[in-house]
């Protein structure tokens, strides 16, 4: 079900004439380059959020997100046209809206089960002030009947309305990989399932002329959620396979990476590494989601469940090896300074949600290890407790071990003949996401732990 005046064949028209209206609730990592692409595209857009100063900066075409090529000029230019504006009250957004897209977190709680609140509270909010003819479309992540039997209910409950006959209920749910937004919004094809033909055929409409991506038309909400944690779980187990094979090789003598390079020349192989573990706010969560509806059905999916387990475990396996390394250069963790370099849970962004860094900063100062962290993305800045230093230098000078946490770009060139000048004495070095030759750290004179790596 659509508006009246919304049919999937004028759409586009009336996005070249700015007469689509679309409130995005929720301007995070997802919700802001979803509502400023929509502006840019024709649409006037108005983002609801809870932050003041995330309204205030978007109002006045400023981006709170640094991390996201091509976003900030986008969010300026769409503040300048007055196709995006914000607003922390909901309530003239979305009873003006065409469209309502509810984009905010879906993390799990402490007990490894789905934290649905925030996608609660804003179906009571979009409930409240929907106007009969419009569209909701869940792009948050949650699991398979989650649209259907949570979402609908809310808003059938505070508007009145019925999903799929009065309003337009469908599940389009994001696919983007944090740092790498705004590409992906362009060219990764859009999972669409709906109640109701109509509402689907608008969305799919909206989606393919806004952001000029192919929309991949499914059943029903269910299934679009089904497919989004499937795509993501299949990372996620897999990598739990090669953290596997990691910790198995590295026990036999056998380099882990050097034999998935090998095994990669096959047509039929698909690489995936080892690692200190996987951070984020999509895999180590999605898990919990799958995990959750299978056991109200019964049907528990235990490979996935064990997947989970073992990268989880994989932090506490880095503590290991610096327990390692620091043992051949004759000392111990209790004492001993150590430097991490990189706190975010993927290369070269700014978010440190669920990073496994965490768990081995934890760990590590209560061994009575003393911790510095640099990482360039949070210079200077309070993470987990301790301020980050504001030079690489400064975090490994009179270091004892060094690991490396994150990816980024910075700590593939590093100089490792001058770190070992920086160090005391003879330094342990772990690389725990395989960015530095290991060879080259021994030859620099430190003692050399990796992920899956032979010790050198």
């Amino acid at each position: 079900m659509g508006s009246q005046r919304l049919t999937a064949q004028g759409i586009p028209s009336l996005l070249r004439k700015r007469g689509v209206r679309i409130a995005v609730i929720g301007l995070g990592r997802i919700g802001l380059p979803t509502a400023a692409m929509f502006a840019k595209a024709g649409a006037i857009v108005t983002g609801v959020d809870l932050k003041k100063e995330v309204v205030e900066l978007t109002n006045a075409g400023r981006c709170w997100l640094t991390d996201e090529p091509g976003l900030a000029d986008m969010v300026k230019e769409a503040a300048k046209t007055g196709n995006l504006r914000a607003t922390t009250d909901a309530k003239e957004a979305i009873s003006k809206a065409d469209f309502a897209i509810i984009c905010v977190p879906t993390p799990v709680y402490e007990t490894k089960t789905p934290d649905y609140s925030a996608v609660q509270k804003a179906a009571r909010t979009v409930g409240t002030s929907l106007k009969r003819g419009s569209v909701v479309i869940v792009e948050s992540t949650v699991g398979p009947g989650v649209t259907e039997d949570m979402v609908g209910p809310i808003l059938e409950d505070e508007s009145g309305l019925r999903a799929g006959i009065d309003f337009g209920l469908v599940s389009c749910p994001e696919r983007s990989d944090p740092g790498n937004i705004m590409q992906n919004m362009k060219s990764l094809p859009r999972i669409i399932g709906g109640l109701g033909e109509s509402a689907t055929d608008v969305t799919v409409a909206l989606y393919e002329a806004a952001l000029g991506v192919k929309a991949i038309r499914v059943s029903d909400p269910k299934t679009a959620n089904a497919a989004k944690l499937t795509e993501n779980l299949f990372r996620d187990v897999n990598i739990a396979l090669a953290n596997e094979f990691a910790l198995l090789f590295e026990e036999l003598g056998v380099d882990a990476i050097e034999v998935i390079n090998a095994c990669a020349s096959k047509y039929n192989f698909l690489p995936h590494y080892p690692g200190i573990g996987v951070g984020g706010p999509c895999l180590p969560a999605n898990s919990y989601y799958l995990i959750s509806e299978g056991v109200k059905s019964g049907n528990i999916p235990y490979l996935i469940r064990m997947a989970r387990e073992i990268n989880d475990r994989m932090p506490d396996h880095a503590v290991e090896l610096v327990g390692e390394a620091l043992n051949e250069a004759g000392k111990t963790v209790k004492g001993s300074r150590i430097a991490i370099l990189g706190v975010a849970y993927k290369p070269n962004i700014k978010d440190v949600q669920l990073t496994p860094v965490e768990r081995v900063v934890t760990r590590l100062r209560e061994m009575g290890g003393k911790i510095e962290i640099y990482d360039p993305m949070y210079k200077g800045e309070e993470v987990f407790g301790l301020k980050a230093k504001p030079t690489l230098e400064a975090a490994v000078r009179s270091a004892d071990c060094i690991l490396v946490g994150t990816a980024h770009d910075e700590f593939r060139h590093l100089d490792l003949e001058e770190l070992s000048h920086l160090t005391r004495a003879r330094a342990g070095f772990v690389d725990a996401r395989n960015v530095v030759s290991p060879e080259a750290v021994v030859k620099a004179g430190f003692a050399f732990r990796g992920v899956g790596r032979r010790a050198r």
